[in-house]
C-alpha cells in the first residue's frame, strides 16, 4: 500500500505516544493506531480501521491521543516505521504479547531498515521544554522510569542514563523543585515502585545552551519507604462530587462515549468509568508536581447512577453543565458534594454498590 501520512503526539517525556499512520491502493485505505508506551511495554495498543468514515476515523484519533495532552505533529513513512520498529522490538525483548493484529505491522518491526535512528526523532517526539522547573520535573520523571533513552539523549553520558533507583519504570507521583542557583535544583519526590511507596531527594545541575536544556550531573540520596496512607495524604486534593439518577443507561454510555471520544474509558465489574485529562500537560511546569493534577474530571457509572468528581469551580461549573445539556434525556440531578480529599476514585477501587455507606 501507498503511504499517505503519518502523525504523533509529542509527549515522549511524559511516557506515552500516540501514533497514527495512513496508508491507500486503490480503493482500500487503512488507518493504524499504535500507543506507545515508552518506558515499558513498547507497542502497548493496536487498533486499525479500513475503509472507515470521516467520524469513525476522528473518533478512533481522540480515543487514542485525546488524552495525551500534547500536540499532533507530523512525520515522514521512515520516522513512522522507525518509531513501530523501535518499540516493537522492545515488547519483544521484554517477552511481551504484541497487541493487535500483528500481521499488519509485523513486517515493519522484522523487516524494515530505518535510514535514522531513535534520538533523530526526539526533537519531534518530545515537546518543546519552555522552562528550567519544567526540564527538572520532565528529568526526574525520566529518571525514577528508568528511561536510559532519554537521559542519555538530555545528557550526552552514558553514566547518567545507566542512573537508576527504581527496580522498574516507576511512576513519578510527587517532585518538589528548590532552585539553588542558576544551574543547581534540588528535588524531594515521592514514587512508586513495583514493591512500595518511596521518598529521595535528587540534585540536578543543568545547563541551557542551543535553546535547549541539558544534564550535567545527577545525585540521589538512599531512598526511604512510605505508607500507602501518607502517599494518599500527599497527592489527594479536594473534590466535588455530583450525582444523578440515570436512565436507559447502556444506551447513555454509549452516546457519552462517542460524544467524549477522549476520555479513558475502564469497563469495571460494578459499572463503568471514565476518566477526563486536561488537553495539555502544564501541570509538569509548577515547582511541585502532582501526578493527578492533569486529571479534569473522573465520571461513574454504577447502576442507575452517574457520579462526575471535578477538582476547581471552573471545571465544575462547565463540566456539570456540558452534561446537562447533552443528556437531559438520561439524567436528573440529585445533589452535589464537596469533599477535602479526593473521595469518587476510593469508592470506584473499594467496589461499594452503595456511595452513602460508603461515606459512612
Amino acid at each position: 500500500m501507498n503511504f499517505i501520512f503519518a502523525k504523533v503526539t509529542n509527549s515522549r517525556l511524559m511516557g506515552s505516544m500516540g501514533l497514527i499512520i495512513g496508508w491507500e491502493d486503490k480503493d482500500d485505505v487503512l488507518y493504524q493506531y499504535f500507543l506507545i508506551d515508552a518506558e515499558g511495554l513498547g507497542i502497548a495498543d493496536y487498533v486499525s480501521l479500513r475503509n472507515a468514515s470521516y467520524e469513525e476515523l476522528n473518533r478512533e484519533q481522540e480515543r487514542l491521543m485525546g488524552g495525551l495532552g500534547a500536540d499532533r505533529i507530523q512525520i515522514t513513512e521512515d520516522e513512522a516505521l522507525t518509531l513501530v520498529k523501535y518499540y516493537g522490538n522492545k515488547t519483544i525483548y521484554w517477552e511481551k504479547e504484541l497487541p493487535g493484529e500483528t500481521s499488519e505491522y509485523i513486517d515493519f518491526i522484522k523487516n524494515y531498515k530505518p535510514t535514522i535512528d531513535i534520538f533523530d526523532l526526539y526533537p519531534k517526539i518530545c515537546k518543546k521544554i519552555d522552562t528550567d522547573i519544567e526540564f527538572i520535573n520532565y528529568m526526574t520523571m525520566r529518571f525514577i522510569a528508568w528511561d536510559k533513552d532519554s537521559l542519555k539523549y538530555f545528557s550526552n553520558n552514558e553514566d547518567i542514563a545507566s542512573m537508576h533507583i527504581t527496580n522498574i519504570n516507576g511512576a513519578l507521583l510527587k517532585n518538589k523543585v528548590t532552585k539553588k542557583d542558576d544551574s543547581m535544583y534540588i528535588c524531594d519526590v515521592l514514587y512508586e515502585d513495583n514493591d512500595g511507596y518511596y521518598t529521595c531527594k535528587l540534585a540536578f545541575h543543568i545547563n541551557y545552551e542551543n535553546d535547549q536544556y541539558k544534564i550535567n550531573s545527577l545525585m540521589f540520596t538512599d531512598k526511604e519507604g512510605i505508607y500507602d496512607f501518607e502517599v494518599f495524604d500527599e497527592i489527594s486534593k479536594s473534590e466535588y462530587v455530583a450525582i444523578y439518577d440515570l436512565k436507559e443507561k447502556d444506551d447513555f454510555i454509549d452516546k457519552f462515549y462517542k460524544l467524549n471520544p477522549f476520555v479513558l474509558k475502564s469497563d469495571l465489574d460494578l459499572g463503568t468509568l471514565f476518566t477526563r485529562f486536561n488537553f495539555d500537560n502544564n501541570h509538569v511546569k509548577e515547582d511541585v508536581y502532582v501526578i493527578n493534577n492533569d486529571l479534569s474530571a473522573l465520571y461513574y457509572q454504577m447502576k442507575d447512577q452517574f457520579f462526575v468528581a471535578t477538582y476547581n469551580e471552573k471545571d465544575r461549573l462547565y463540566i456539570n453543565k456540558l452534561l446537562q445539556c447533552n443528556f437531559s434525556d438520561y439524567i436528573d440531578f440529585k445533589e452535589e458534594l464537596f469533599f477535602e480529599q479526593n473521595v469518587l476514585y476510593e469508592f470506584v477501587e473499594c467496589e461499594s454498590e452503595d456511595f452513602y455507606d460508603f461515606l459512612d
